[in-house]
């Protein structure tokens, strides 16, 4: 690919104007290449600036930069450079909310609360609803074998003679009150709960197994460590060859949840990397250093099993699940009691149901109206 080709691509990258193939392309390749350079920065603050003229200004800066970059480009050299401000585009992008296109669709596909339900988007953008799959019956679409299993699962099977230099994505999107499990290519089965994206290739090629992850999904990862398994979730990098562990990390939070319920697992925030034994859990925020604490992994993947489990929530916390699950928008009247909530409550009951209980067990009172609960003393 020419410069000139390179600098087109990354310019249709950044507004959003690229086909689903090109975008694909553009995330492996950036994400195999920016390991590969060792850039000293100065400080944060040159690091940041440099984001800055990315973001403002890619197409224009990259190759005309101002007077102060001279030193820099001359000592990196100008395919260096290019590299590194696409590693530099590409991790400021995986940390920023899902688009809105995607966050519509959780809201305006909503289902009734326990449904088992997912949309697969397949490269060419053509669209699957998992649910509708015939049990038994393969169903092939762009090289892509379907076949709904017994359970309801999908066991996602890929034409091995397809061309591998460029993989191509696809997306699955779990709605509000939806769950679903799903198999990747690697036999890797994964859990997806309700407002959820994940997005994987059509086959594992190269050194590792890649998704990113928005939202929520438990993980019993097909053991194979000569490939580690990746998880690219709002910024923070979760590295396995075999195990089971949860993510929590949906865009309206400010933290990232890691909890290993078995095997092994590196949790990295893009400063520095933590190790989790069975039973710990990494919480990382922007800004913060990770966290690394014991917990009672059960309580992460309470939801697998259909339940709400609460420990020691503020209501605030407890409502972003009823959001989430029930399709409801949340308003708040202050003050509110500082009460916390801890317990279990089955996720297949309404809505209704969950406020008469969280009433009776605090001075916090529930409007429901119209899609809306309002949250009042």
């Amino acid at each position: 690919m020419t410069e000139e080709e390179i600098k087109s691509l990354l310019k249709r990258y950044e507004t959003g104007d690229c086909s689903a193939d090109e975008r694909a392309w553009v995330e492996h390749w950036l994400r195999s290449r920016f390991r590969t350079l060792n850039w000293d920065w100065k400080d944060s603050e040159q690091r940041n600036r440099f984001k800055v003229l990315i973001k403002t200004g890619v197409d224009n800066q990259l190759f005309a930069p101002e007077k102060k970059w001279n030193v820099v480009l001359m000592r990196a050299g100008i395919a260096a450079c290019l590299l590194l401000c696409l590693g530099s585009l590409f991790w400021y992008l995986i940390r920023q909310s899902p688009s809105d296109s995607i966050a519509r669709f959780y809201i305006e596909e909503a289902v009734t609360p326990g449904s088992n339900t997912a949309r697969l988007t397949l490269p060419n953008n053509e669209t699957v609803w998992l649910d509708q799959v015939p049990t038994g019956q393969p169903v092939e679409i762009d090289g892509i074998e379907l076949i709904r299993l017994a359970d309801g699962s999908i066991q996602y099977l890929v034409d091995e003679s397809l061309p591998s230099e460029r993989p191509r994505n696809n997306t699955i999107s779990i709605p509000r009150g939806a769950n679903y499990r799903f198999m990747l290519p690697d036999g890797t089965a994964v859990w997806l709960n309700s407002a959820t994206t994940l997005v994987f290739p059509m086959a594992f090629v190269g050194d590792e197994r890649l998704v990113s992850l928005t939202g929520e999904a438990y993980f019993e990862v097909a053991k194979n460590p000569e490939k580690p398994f990746k998880v690219i979730a709002n910024g923070t990098e979760i590295t396995v060859t075999g195990t089971r562990f949860n993510v929590m990390a949906y865009g309206d939070e400010q933290r990232v949840v890691t909890t290993l319920v078995e095997g092994g697992l590196d949790v990295g925030d893009g400063s520095a990397t933590v190790r989790l034994s069975p039973g710990q859990q990494a919480v990382t925020s922007k800004g913060s250093p990770t966290v690394k604490k014991s917990t009672d992994a059960e309580l992460a993947i309470a939801w697998v099993h259909g339940d709400f489990l609460f420990e020691d929530l503020d209501i605030r916390t407890i409502m972003k699940y009823v959001e989430r699950w029930y399709n409801v928008d949340v308003v708040y009247q202050e003050p509110l009691p500082s009460k916390r909530f801890g317990g279990t409550y089955t996720r297949n009951k309404g809505i209704q149901d969950l406020l008469n209980h969280l009433e009776s067990l605090s001075e916090i009172r529930f409007k429901l109206a119209e899609g809306r609960v309002t949250v009042m003393k």
